[in-house]
């Protein structure tokens, strides 16, 4: 039991050390040498220095927190998690950067090497926040409704039931028993009675609504839109050689999602705001190609293609070769 303690503890500090690296804090390199924090309250002495102070705690604990909630959430939930799991966290970073110090593994060629590339990504991320505060979106609630109206029959999570013509059908194969079928149900006007009759005679009746995004083959959708009565009965014959006789029984509105709801709200207006702050960068990007004197060089892609693909070609007439039947 005391391992499988040890092990869940640990994992929860490995799991706090990753949070603390997505969010994107310069933290393993803010203090390259042991000793180098700043503060009088110190919370961990390494070899004697201070390691972490109780401003460098706070301060990380500040980032991480603005990073992911599942900090907050963590805290919330365990009493002593700051100092069973963060405060451990931290500190086997801290042994960790120590032990890597002590064994010189900081000046290797490789490690310079990564850590040039994980700070080259960290700026890139900061360079891409300030840019995208630079270039904020303004999205009304009049936006918001406009954006509705344009879009409530595109986005499908805004439609609680689609409008359209109300059918039931039976399909046949045989032109003659849809014709026999049409003679019995011909004076029916109700959906339920177009079901029992067809369930009289053996047949599996189906419902649907009909509009143009329904599943259903052109020719039928086009004669049942065409429809102008109601209800009106009739035979279909569509392209793959089946009849189908359908009952319509009249048109119903479609009901969406009501934009008063802070959810539907909310997602239509990040939605907006997404759609308009990808116009405005790439209208920025080309402004800033033409001030900066941007120049692309695409021939590289397009000679690696070229070699891909005859690679590929290579690899293809290769595995031909070893496929083909040896000649006797």
């Amino acid at each position: 039991m005391k391992s499988f303690n040890t092990f869940r503890t640990y994992s929860l500090v490995f799991f706090i050390l990753g949070l603390f690296f997505i969010a994107g804090c310069d933290w393993f390199s803010k203090s390259d040498k042991t000793g180098s924090c700043a503060g009088s309250n110190v919370l961990l002495e390494i070899k004697g220095k201070p390691a972490l102070t109780v401003q460098e705690y706070e301060e990380q604990l500040d980032m991480a927190r603005k990073a992911n909630a599942q900090i907050d959430m963590l805290i919330q939930m365990m009493p002593n998690a700051e100092k069973d799991i963060i405060f451990r966290g931290m500190t086997t970073a801290k042994l960790m950067q120590a032990w890597a110090q002590e064994k010189g593994i900081d000046k290797s060629e490789e490690f310079q090497k990564q850590r040039k590339q994980l700070h080259e990504a960290m700026d890139s991320q900061l360079y891409m926040k300030h840019f995208d505060e630079a270039h904020p979106v303004e999205v009304s609630d009049s936006d918001v409704a406009k954006y509705y109206e344009e879009k409530k029959d595109v986005i499908p999570a805004l439609t609680v039931t689609p409008g359209g013509v109300d059918i039931s059908f039976v399909r046949f194969e045989d032109k003659n028993k849809a014709e026999q079928f049409l003679t019995k149900v011909k004076d029916v006007k109700k959906a339920a009675a177009f079901k029992t009759m067809a369930e009289e005679s053996k047949q599996t009746p189906g419902t649907a609504v009909i509009n143009e995004r329904a599943p259903f083959a052109d020719a039928l959708k086009n004669a049942v839109l065409e429809m102008k009565k109601f209800p009106m009965i009739k035979i279909i014959k569509v392209s793959d050689g089946a009849y189908w006789v359908v009952l319509a029984t009249g048109k119903s509105e479609t009901v969406y999602r009501d934009l008063k709801n802070p959810e539907i709200h909310q997602g239509l207006k990040k939605m907006l705001a997404d759609e308009r702050k990808g116009q405005q960068l790439e209208s920025i990007l080309e402004n800033l190609k033409s001030e900066l004197n941007v120049v692309e060089h695409p021939e590289y892609f397009e000679n690696k293609m070229q070699q891909n693909q005859q690679a590929t070609q290579e690899e293809s007439e290769e595995f031909d070769e070893q496929q083909a039947p040896e000649q006797v």
